[in-house]
C-alpha cells in the first residue's frame, strides 16, 4: 500500500489528477502496475467515488492509465518524450497561464523534494549544499543569485533519482525563464526577499540532509507558494 496524504473533500477533482500523476511519473505506481480500486482510492484520498471517477477519466485521457473493464485500472506504458512535449507548447500570456503554471511547479517541485529526501545520496547532498553557499556568497555580494536558486532546485531534482522528474524540471524552468523574466527580476530586486528566499532554500536543505520526507516536502511547497505570491503581487 503507497503511503499518501488525505486529501480535503473541498479539493478539486484536478487536484487528485495532479497528485495521482505525480505519483505514476515519479515511479510511485510502475508502467503495468494496477491501482488499487475505486473504492480504495477513495478512502486513502478522502474525496468522494465521483471525483475519483473524474481524476482517473483525465489520467486516461493523458494516457497514463487505461481502464480495463472487469479488472481494473492499469498505468500505461507512457513515453516521457510526449509527457515533457506538453510543456514545450507552454506560452504563458494571460495573469491565469502564469498562475496554473506555477501551480504545476508546485506539485512537482514539492514532490521532487521529498523524494530527494528518501534518496539522495551523501554526493548529491553536496551538491545541494554547494548551490545554497553560492546563494549565501551572491547574498553577501549584493548579486541577485538567480543562477545560484535554479543550481540548488535542479540538484534536488537530480537527487530525487527520477530522470523524467529531473527533465519536467528543466522544461519548466526554461519556460518560466522565458516567460516570466520581469517577474523573476523583481522577485530578487524587492528589499527583504533574497534574505527570505536563502533562509527558506537553507529550510528544503536542512529537511533533505536529515532524510524527512515529509519536512521536505513541506518546506519546498512552503518556499514556492511565497514565490508565487512574491511574484504575482
Amino acid at each position: 500500500m503507497k503511503t499518501v496524504p488525505m486529501i480535503r473533500t473541498r479539493k478539486t477533482y484536478e487536484e487528485v489528477t495532479e497528485y495521482l500523476r505525480e505519483l505514476i511519473v515519479s515511479g510511485g505506481y510502475m508502467p503495468g502496475e494496477q491501482l488499487p480500486s475505486l473504492r480504495e482510492l477513495k478512502d486513502m484520498l478522502g474525496v468522494s467515488q465521483s471525483t475519483i471517477r473524474e481524476a482517473l477519466s483525465s489520467l486516461k485521457t493523458m494516457g497514463l492509465i487505461i481502464i480495463k473493464q472487469g479488472e481494473g485500472t492499469f498505468v500505461t506504458q507512457y513515453n516521457p518524450e510526449e509527457l515533457l512535449s506538453a510543456f514545450e507548447a507552454i506560452r504563458p500570456v494571460t495573469r491565469q497561464d502564469i498562475i496554473s503554471l506555477l501551480e504545476v511547479r508546485k506539485i512537482i517541485e514539492s514532490g521532487t523534494a521529498k523524494l530527494a529526501a528518501e534518496r539522495r545520496t551523501d554526493g548529491e547532498l553536496l551538491e545541494i549544499e554547494k548551490a545554497l553557499s553560492c546563494m549565501k556568497q551572491a547574498l553577501e555580494n549584493g548579486e541577485l543569485g538567480h543562477e545560484a536558486d535554479w543550481k540548488f532546485h535542479y540538484a534536488v531534482a537530480r537527487a530525487s533519482h527520477n530522470h523524467v522528474l529531473e527533465s519536467v524540471m528543466l522544461s519548466i524552468s526554461e519556460t518560466m525563464e522565458t516567460a516570466l523574466r520581469t517577474s523573476r527580476m523583481k522577485l530578487y530586486t524587492r528589499r527583504g526577499n533574497p534574505e527570505a528566499l536563502y533562509q527558506e532554500h537553507v529550510g528544503i536543505y536542512e529537511a533533505i540532509r536529515a532524510q524527512n520526507v515529509n519536512k521536505a516536502e513541506e518546506a519546498m511547497l512552503y518556499h514556492l507558494v511565497g514565490v508565487e505570491k512574491k511574484m504575482l503581487s
